[in-house]
């Protein structure tokens, strides 16, 4: 190993103490309230995966943290990765909306009526049977209760990549494993990130004008 090799890896080492300096998300402010400005209960899971591939691909090539992007680089992370709820209903108010996939069809003039007399349970079950016959129609199914929390990664991965890059510890088997994984699933949102900057990635403008639009009347400019 060259002096040099060896010159750099022990300027990169840190101790567990200095490295939790840098793991901001462990500061007691965010820990009680988020990070100030974002709807942090949908887009934690977007700050995560920024910071994992901020870490697998390195820091000059993204060499801000999340709390140091800019509206416009939040909006674009977000739209990529936050989990946003999904709402049961809402109001059409564009033409595109009508007949988009995933949702019923738009009916200018409604002439149906609901039999308010009858008992809940026969009320359920009739509009049951016509959400299951419009999912037929447009070849769909309902999401998995559990869909976006499977493989979600924890701040552990990130923590532990840090411990890799700074050289603090030895790692076990199942720690090597769990690095792996993590940087597979890195190696996918710098896919992702790079599509969506290159504006390949589909409803990209749309979702960040909305992204922008919202942000701005809930957190003010």
């Amino acid at each position: 190993m060259s002096a040099n090799k060896i010159q750099r890896m022990k300027k990169k080492r840190l101790t567990l103490k200095e490295l939790r300096l840098r793991w901001w998300w462990k500061r007691k402010e965010i820990r009680r309230h988020g990070v100030q400005g974002v709807d942090w209960d949908s887009a934690e899971e977007a700050a995560r995966n920024y910071e994992l591939m901020r870490r697998t691909f390195g820091v000059k090539r993204f060499p801000r943290t999340f709390l140091q992007l800019d509206r416009n680089e939040k909006a674009l992370v977000h739209t990529l990765w936050a989990m946003w709820p999904q709402l049961p209903r809402r109001e059409a108010t564009r033409r595109e909306q009508y007949h988009e996939w995933g949702w019923s069809p738009f009916h200018e003039t409604e002439h149906r009526q609901w039999n308010l007399r009858l008992a809940d349970k026969t009320l359920i079950d009739e509009f049951i049977r016509e959400i299951r016959t419009l999912r037929k129609i447009q070849h769909t199914r309902p999401q998995h209760p559990l869909t976006g929390q499977i493989n979600r990664l924890s701040r552990g991965y990130i923590e532990l990549l840090d411990r890799k890059r700074y050289g603090n510890g030895k790692f076990n088997d199942s720690e090597r494993h769990v690095l792996s994984v993590a940087r597979k699933r890195a190696k996918q949102y710098y896919t992702q990130n790079k599509h969506a900057l290159a504006g390949q990635w589909k409803g990209q403008d749309t979702a960040l004008d909305s992204y922008a639009r919202a942000d701005t009347e809930r957190f003010g400019s």
